[in-house]
């Protein structure tokens, strides 16, 4: 029977409210048609549907939702639709297989071995993506520290012979003189009128760097790590 037959059918026997949500309902599954979905479940059909002021899924799923059934039921059959919802297809094509276990109760079961399956292989992506990972062991006191102190930084940078160069002529005499600046006990650098033009840790920083850096092949290093300033950088008015 054609649905538009069933409607008019069943309404023939029913009240105006049942009336009204068959329109809805019918209305629904014309739409679906006309979109080009074979999607003529209940839970599809009732969301769209109780949206609009019918059923719900609940509803339609009863004894008294028969008649629902029955439109979306003829609606399926004369579109060539689906009365079970689709699964979308996704990145694992192994839950299609889901639809076709008649059981419910393997359906069920398989459904959480699949699932518990595509956990734990999102587990071991992101470990593999995540192999590279760099930990910081080095040990750091409890204890609070009288002197505050600066970032470190490792004392290999691998820096190029330009940058090398340019660190030097940052605070050599030659620099120094040409631009009337004198570097004091602090590391900082002041020019001719007392203003300071790098902060305090500037020279001994940079220093210590080239020492490490021009360490001998095969020479362990002074130290695994450089501070770059060993004062209070924030407080200039300790080093006036």
């Amino acid at each position: 029977m054609h649905p538009d037959d069933l409607l008019e059918q069943i309404k023939a026997n029913a009240n105006p409210r049942k009336q009204r949500n068959l329109e809805i309902v019918h209305t629904v599954c014309r739409e679906q048609y006309e979109l080009g979905s074979k999607d003529f479940s209940v839970a599809t059909i009732a969301r769209i549907a109780h949206k609009r002021g019918g059923p719900t899924a609940g509803s339609i799923h009863n004894k008294t939702g028969d008649d629902f059934k029955g439109i979306i039921k003829a609606w399926a059959s004369h579109t060539g639709g689906s009365l079970k919802k689709l699964r979308k297809v996704g990145a694992d094509p192994v839950f299609s297989i889901l639809d076709k276990i008649p059981d419910p109760a393997v359906r069920s079961v398989f459904g959480a071995v699949l699932a518990e399956n595509r956990k734990l292989r999102g587990e071991v992506t992101f470990l593999k993506a995540n192999s590279n990972i760099v930990i910081d062991r080095r040990i750091i006191s409890d204890s609070p520290q009288k002197t505050p102190v600066g970032q470190v930084l490792p004392a290999h940078l691998g820096l190029n012979e330009d940058q090398v160069a340019a660190l030097k002529h940052a605070v050599s005499d030659t620099l120094m003189q040409s631009e009337g600046w004198k570097a004091d006990e602090f590391g900082r650098v002041i020019n001719d009128k007392g203003r300071v033009i790098f902060r305090p840790g500037f020279v001994t920083a940079i220093r210590q760097i080239m020492v490490n850096i021009e360490q001998p092949a095969g020479h362990e290093p002074r130290n695994e790590m450089i501070e770059l300033s060993y004062m209070g950088v924030n407080d200039q008015s300790k080093c006036k």
